[in-house]
């Protein structure tokens, strides 16, 4: 029997990377329903292809996270579905190239903190609306990063992005915990998908320099190594662990 038995869970940002990777490891784990989440249609379908195949149960839902409505509509549907929301994980993000502070645009401003921030507040309200209602609460995982805690550099938007995550996820452990949602946050170091390669496959530039920089051992870290944290989270093992913000980078981070 898996850790996560018979449980019906959402993951955002589940076309690719750490999404995909998290609901294969849901589906591993026993989930009875995984609904995944995504603007990539056929990301989907691949992430649905693997999940499929271990024999469990999801839905593909195209949907833009940063639209309180769509995301409200899709919780609904997978409640009305499935009975309840027990695990949420709200992964979906981007990235932009570096730039320095005095000639970031507001624009680019805008798109970072509407998508790798107030998203996940979207997602976490209405996730708490139905997790209210069970009997049994529910748990919650948000995607920040190191830049979580430390400044990621030429990336003042996205450093603010995610220290708001770890702000949020703190915020919803303190009021909820006592009513049975707990809440936490992952902080990845440099993980290998898809965001840190060019069209050619090769890691970018950027992606070598920060690699340099934060990976103690010069490797970077499988998507499937962060799934096995936020599998962990989303267990009754971590019953005890909320408001919490783990970083995994392989020691890069140690404060």
């Amino acid at each position: 029997m898996g850790v996560l038995e018979g449980k019906t869970a959402l993951v955002t940002g589940a076309a690719s990377g750490i999404g995909r990777s998290t609901a294969e490891a849901f589906a591993k784990e026993g989930v009875l329903h995984v609904a995944l989440i995504d603007t990539d249609q056929e990301g989907l379908l691949s992430t649905s292809e693997i999940v499929e195949n271990l024999k469990t149960s999801f839905s593909i839902h195209c949907v833009d996270v940063t639209e309180e409505d769509s995301v409200a509509a899709t919780l609904n549907e997978i409640v009305d579905e499935h009975g309840t929301l027990d695990i949420a994980f709200n992964n979906a993000g981007i990235n932009h190239p570096s730039s320095k502070f005095h000639e970031l645009e507001l624009e680019d401003w805008k798109e970072m903190i509407q998508t790798n921030l107030t998203s996940v507040f979207i997602c976490i309200k209405h996730e708490i609306i139905h997790m209210l209602k069970s009997d049994t609460g529910g748990v919650i995982v948000n995607t920040s990063s190191g830049a979580g805690i430390v400044p990621a550099p030429g990336q003042a938007h996205y450093t603010a992005a995610k220290h708001g995550v770890v702000g949020l996820t703190k915020s919803v452990a303190a009021e909820y915990g006592r009513l049975g949602i707990r809440c936490n946050a992952i902080l990845p170091g440099l993980v290998d998908t898809p965001m840190i390669r060019d069209e050619n496959g090769e890691l970018t530039e950027r992606a070598k320099r920060t690699l340099e920089r934060i990976s103690p051992s010069g490797e970077l870290i499988k998507p499937e190594q962060i799934a096995e944290t936020v599998t962990w989270l989303s267990s009754n093992a971590s019953e005890k662990v909320n408001g919490q913000s783990v970083v995994i980078d392989g020691g890069g981070i140690m404060r």
